[in-house]
């Protein structure tokens, strides 16, 4: 019995395998290779569709301080490897953070992220001069600038050479008790990402049922 059930095996993954097996006298000839043109063009649009959706759902969220993530969100070219079509989306790493939020050290935000390290002890250390600033640090800065009042006072040039080091050390010292504060109580989930994915769901399943339907249509006419 156990003889059997080899041979039977073997012989599915012979066949599985492409080996040389006479199908009822059909000739290989007869048979042409399919190719799904109308599901890759339609892969492409949902890419671009599904970048959209994202983009909107960031907007509606109102995460301005995510500063160019909506930008950095993209779609890829459609990748064919064999018979697997795939388009990817491409957005800044920290778009997993702003989607899922993250943990502060004063207040859980429900999220699998924390910020590292802990509230400062309290210790004193004899400063050396001014400590450069933390890459969360600079991008709150840059926020800053761009969306505070100093953005938008309408300064000459030379007025605003003359305030610039005001301004520097000002939202300098903002930057770091933002960061400060934003470690401490946490970043908010806002779930972009997950709302644009669950309203796709159902347009990707209508959108490739119709490419495919398509494509068997134009092989069995070809």
């Amino acid at each position: 019995m156990a003889r059997q059930s080899i041979s039977q095996a073997r012989s599915q993954a012979d066949f599985i395998n492409g080996a040389e097996i006479d199908l009822m006298g059909e000739s290989q000839d007869n048979y042409t290779v399919v190719t799904l043109d109308a599901i890759a063009d339609r892969l492409a649009y949902l890419g671009a569709l599904y970048t959209q959706k994202l983009q909107e759902s960031l907007s509606k969220v109102d995460a301005s301080s995510s500063g160019k993530l909506a930008d950095s969100i993209m779609a890829l070219d459609v990748k064919i490897f064999g018979s697997i079509y795939t388009v990817e989306i491409q957005a800044a790493k920290y778009a997993k953070y702003i989607d899922e939020g993250i943990n502060g050290w004063a207040k859980s935000r429900g999220s699998k992220y924390t910020f590292r390290g802990s509230q400062a002890s309290g210790k004193r250390t004899k400063k050396m001069g001014p400590t450069p600033l933390t890459e969360m640090q600079k991008n709150v800065k840059e926020w800053l600038i761009r969306e505070s009042s100093f953005a938008r006072q309408g300064f000459t040039t030379t007025a605003r050479e003359k305030r610039n080091e005001n301004i520097t050390d000002t939202t300098t010292r903002a930057a770091i008790s933002a960061a400060f504060m934003i470690k401490r109580q946490g970043i908010k989930p806002t779930h972009f990402w997950r709302d644009a994915t669950k309203e796709m769901r159902s347009i990707v399943e209508i959108e490739l049922g119709k490419a495919l339907k398509v494509d068997i249509i134009n092989s069995i006419t070809v």
